[in-house]
């Protein structure tokens, strides 16, 4: 813990993680320890909105469906003019119940990435995952793209 003297100045850095926050407003405090007997905290805040990164669309992926059926979805992530980047490579986390494709492709002149994804589980049951997407970017070296799978048995009718 770092002191500042009684009528002195000193610069206080508040950090925090903005990951995952990007298009939102956030809130973050911190409490100040003083000799003020009258006042031994001082509470201070630091409002803002996070900047997007990139446009993802959807930011996650959800595929439902009964057993047996092709479960496919996509998402589309587009860089910001302002923070240019470029998808240098991708993997899942696990991977093991899904096959993903990475496309580069230009939209209205705008570089897009399009992440097609399908479930390779046959089997009822609920798992989740995560792709990760490599950038060249400082500013933003990785993307995440959760992706949740719910198989479902398809009731059957009574005419069956």
């Amino acid at each position: 813990m770092r002191q500042i003297p009684a009528g002195g100045e000193g610069i206080i850095t508040l950090k925090f993680n903005t990951n995952g926050y990007g298009g939102r407003r956030v809130r973050e405090s911190a409490r100040i320890k003083t000799n003020d007997a009258n006042r031994p905290w001082l509470d201070i805040a630091v409002t803002g909105l996070v900047e997007n990164f990139a446009e993802i669309n959807p930011p996650h992926l959800s595929l439902r469906g009964p057993v047996g059926a092709p479960l496919k979805a996509g998402v589309i992530i587009e860089p910001k003019e302002k923070y240019p980047f470029k998808i240098t490579g991708s993997r899942a986390r696990q991977g093991e119940y899904f096959k993903f494709e990475l496309t580069e492709q230009m939209q209205a002149g705008r570089l897009q990435y399009v992440l097609a994804v399908e479930t390779m589980r046959q089997a009822k049951g609920r798992y989740a995952d995560i792709i990760y997407l490599d950038t060249d970017s400082p500013i933003k070296p990785r993307i995440q793209v959760p992706i949740v799978v719910y198989v479902y048995e398809q009731k059957k009718t009574q005419k069956e």
